[in-house]
Formats: C-alpha cells, structure tokens, sequence
C-alpha cells in the first residue's frame, strides 16, 4: 500500500513539474514572437499540421519564397514545443557542410563531431539510439536534393527510424525537395497589409502611429516586397529616423525594380563606404563567429574601434546574433547572397574582385597565381590582404 502511494505521489508530482514547464514555455515562447505580427496565427498552423498530441512521427515541410519567415516560423515553433521533447536539433542545412555528423555528435552528445565521421545512418547503433528518444529536428533551408539524399533512408523508414511521437520540421524555398518526403507542407505566404503596416512601423516608426501619408507609403512598398517579412524589417529599421522624402525615394527605387533584393540593396546603399566594407566582410568570413572576436581582427584591419558600426549593422537588421546570450553573428542568406553579388559585380575577373569566397573562382587565380582581391575565405581560413604576383 505504501508503495502504491509513493508511485501514484511521484507521478502526481512529475504532472504537476510537467505542466508548469509547459506553461513556463509556452510564456517564454510568446517573448520570441513579440513584434512579429502575424506570426503566431502561422506557427498555430504549423502546430496543427504536427498534431503534437499524436504518437505518430510526422514530417512537416514550410514552402516559401526566401525572407519569407520560414526560418522565424520553424523557431518559434521550436521554442513554444520544447518542453515536450527529450532533444531538439535545429541547423541550416545551406551553411552546415557535413550536417550528418552535426546530428549525429548531437544525438550520441559528443563534444568532438570528427569521431563521428565513421558513423552513417544506417548503423544499428545510431538507429537504436534514436528510436528510443522524443526528438524534434529542424532542417533549415534544404536546397540540395544531392545532399539530402542521405537524409532520404531515415525520413523514409520515420515510424522505425525515430521514438513515438517524434516530429521532423524542413523548411525549404524549393517545392520539388519536400515532395515524397513530407507528410504535409505548409506554405507561407506574405504578411497582409494590416501585419505588413504594423511590422513596418515597429521598426521605422519603433511602434508611433503612422500619418495616413505614411500608411500609404507602408501600403505601396509591402505590395511591391509581396509582404516579405525580412524584405520589411531590413527596409523599416534603415528608414528609421528618415524624412518622408527619403521613403518615397525609397518607394520609387521599389517601383522601377520590384524584386526582394532591391528592398535589402536600398538598406546597403544608405552605409558610408567603411560601413559597406565591414558589411561585405562579414558576409563573407565571419558568419558563425563570436561577435567579440569579430569586432577585434575588424578593429586592427580598419586600424580604429569598428563597434559603432557593426552596432549599425544589427540595428539596420543587416547582421544580428544568435541571441542575447549566443553572440556568435548571423546573416539571412538573401542578404548574404546580396553581398557575394555586389563583390561579384566589381569584375568578371575573380582575381581583381575585393573579396573571393567561391571555391572555384579561389582555385582559378591561386593557379593563375595572379591576386590583386584583398580577402580570401576557403572554409573559415581567412587570408587577409594577399596581394600576389608573378
């Protein structure tokens, strides 16, 4: 009897420690949306196609145009279900290059990912290890079917590959990825004109009621970005302190090139020179880095204090860190691929561009043996200021 009582207290109390751990989640989850309107009738959504009470292992995909939210959708989704899972594995597919032994060092918690290198999939042991745990993993931003193919056997034999209940998030701007492998996919679409007036407004506005010369302009410029909510926070936070000239300059610069990538170039052109550079050169070293490492190698390169700058940059929405805690630097990828265009775009020459980062063009002027760029970035070794030739 006594027994008996001290298992039904025991359960009792693991309930109770259980159901506040929801709540403390679910009220830590709503500070990670906080300003992103329109968000959390989309993760509700989300939510629903997981069917988080089922046993059942789903897979769920989120289709969109890039800075669409895909990203921001798949994390507050994370943040607002973590209580419910004993792990969860969130990476970029794009900008991890060996993302299975990510996961694997990940699943078997191991300090050190290059022993994993031995390990596939298919092992007995990696498949045990997995089945027995409640997982939630994020693929973000999956674009290369090459490379997803050895995802394939896992998602594929999901009811026997991973524990009851488990989910699996893959975000992608590509349709034809997700497709037979996805038990559903949810497609995001813009923000409507009342979210894209708010977001706009929390940011160029920092949440003042906008004039009705003002609603107008938000109206024209979230038609001509299709409601794209990075188009919106990049474009909102450079306008920021700008008259009303300024943003129908910025309207008209939308209105003859309507594309996303010209909302983010207009936020670019309004940095002085020193600060494009520094934007161009953390696109293309330091992504991943901490933001205090960062901010010294740029300190001695520009010889002076470069944190007004990069301070600049996270308040522009241009760059920002992983967190409050984690100050390692991001970059969406369209503003990353913005930046490799605009270095690009300084020759069709890649030895007289200021920066070189592909692997091709980096093998062409290293056997050329002709270099005039002033960076070179293979795989995070950084060469500053090479200047070579024969």
């Amino acid at each position: 009897m006594f027994f008996l009582f001290a298992r039904l207290e025991s359960e009792f109390i693991e309930n109770i420690v259980g159901d506040v751990l929801k709540k403390l989640h679910a009220m830590s989850s709503s500070h990670t949306t906080t300003g992103l309107y329109g968000i959390d009738v989309r993760v509700s959504k989300v939510e629903s196609l997981l069917d988080m009470e089922s046993p059942n292992v789903l897979i769920v995909g989120i289709w969109g145009m890039g800075g669409i939210g895909k990203t921001t959708i798949a994390e507050a989704v994370c943040s607002k279900v973590r209580s419910r899972f004993q792990g969860i594995f969130f990476e970029n597919f794009r900008q991890q290059s060996d993302l299975r032994r990510s996961f694997l060092s990940w699943l078997l918690r191991q300090e050190t990912p290059n022993t994993m290198g031995f390990l596939s999939f298919r092992d007995s042991f990696v498949r045990e290890r997995l089945r027995r745990i409640k997982v939630f993993i994020v693929l973000d931003d999956v674009d290369d079917l090459i490379r997803f193919e050895e995802w394939k056997d896992l998602l594929d034999g999901r009811n026997s590959s991973f524990g009851p209940g488990s989910k699996v998030l893959i975000t992608s701007r590509d349709k034809q990825v997700l497709s037979n492998v996805v038990d559903d996919t949810y497609e995001v679409e813009g923000l409507n004109d009342e979210e894209a007036i708010q977001l706009f407004s929390s940011k160029a506005l920092k949440n003042c009621i906008p004039t009705i010369d003002q609603r107008r302009l938000i109206e024209q410029i979230a038609w001509h970005v299709q409601g794209n909510l990075l188009a919106l926070i990049v474009l909102g936070s450079s306008l920021y302190g700008k008259n009303i000239k300024e943003w129908r300059i910025a309207l008209n610069k939308l209105a003859q090139h309507p594309r996303i990538e010209m909302a983010l170039r207009i936020s670019y052109d309004g940095l002085d020179s020193e600060q494009k550079s520094i934007f161009l050169d953390i696109a293309h070293f330091f992504i991943g880095w901490e933001q205090y490492h960062v901010t010294r190698i740029l300190d001695y390169l520009y010889d002076r204090s470069v944190n007004f700058d990069i301070s600049t940059l996270i308040d522009k929405c241009l760059i920002t860190t992983h967190s409050n805690f984690d100050t390692r630097l991001k970059m969406h990828d369209l503003l990353r691929e913005m930046a490799f265009n605009i270095v690009r775009a300084e020759s069709e020459f890649p030895g007289e561009r200021s920066r070189l980062c592909h692997p091709f063009d980096v093998l062409q002027v290293l056997k050329e043996n002709k270099v005039t760029a002033t960076a070179i970035n293979c795989r995070s070794c950084i060469c500053s200021k090479v200047d070579v030739f024969e």
